[in-house]
């Protein structure tokens, strides 16, 4: 998965403002709710299995533990659109029993990035739609609806727009990734609101919609 940059003046160039890249500031985020029951599973939903069978194996860290499926989208349901059956699965690091959210965030120190991308404790898997493979402890489907226009800044769980940061505004993340949506531990299933380490902490998706990568990252207050 591909990180912010860290070179020189050449690198600064390609940054830039992670509430802008991509976005026009007339682009209103949309309310993201989590249905109280799973849906079809072509559908954005949190949860569930992935629709990785057959080509891909499912993602660890780099020391082999398990990450867990956050959520599973069409692309177009993220605006990207080639004419195939393509989703985009989203996975990161979580225990139940050991502390783990400084594997996972993100406030803009560099050193944070590395662990992430060293590590590889989240990954954005963009796959054509293949046969559900599912994990042991999965978190239930629920299906992912868009709303109305969301207030700014929203810190809650949105599609689109100007992402609601909970710490810093001016992340450097390379120009290319887009903000594509954000999901609130809170919103969660019963029993995984800890999803991301805090009940009230919010997990940002960036895409490179050519490219096909992503970069996952999650905020804390």
């Amino acid at each position: 998965m591909k990180r912010c940059s860290t070179g020189g003046s050449s690198g600064d160039a390609e940054k830039t403002n992670a509430g802008v890249a991509g976005q026009s500031t007339e682009t209103r985020m949309r309310v993201l709710s989590i249905a109280d029951a799973g849906g079809n599973e072509s559908e954005p939903r949190v949860g569930g299995g992935a629709l990785i069978g057959n080509i891909e194996d499912w993602p660890t860290t780099t020391s082999g533990e398990p990450l867990h499926l956050i959520a599973s989208f069409p692309a177009g349901f993220l605006g990207i659109d080639r004419g195939r059956d393509e989703f985009v699965s989203v996975f990161s690091f979580y225990s139940k029993h050991d502390y783990f959210v400084d594997r996972i965030t993100y406030h803009g120190d560099p050193s944070e990035m590395r662990v992430i991308e060293e590590e590889r404790t989240t990954r954005v898997v963009f796959h054509d739609r293949k046969r559900v493979v599912s994990e042991a402890d999965a978190i239930p489907a629920r299906r992912l609806i868009a709303g109305e226009p969301a207030a700014r800044p929203f810190q809650r769980s949105g599609l689109g727009g100007i992402p609601g940061f909970l710490q810093n505004e001016n992340l450097a993340i390379d120009s290319r990734f887009e903000f594509a949506l954000q999901l609130y531990g809170g919103d969660f299933p019963d029993g995984w609101s800890d999803i991301f380490g805090l009940s009230d902490a919010v997990g940002y998706l960036f895409v490179d919609r050519l490219a096909r990568e992503g970069l996952f990252f999650v905020q804390v207050t």
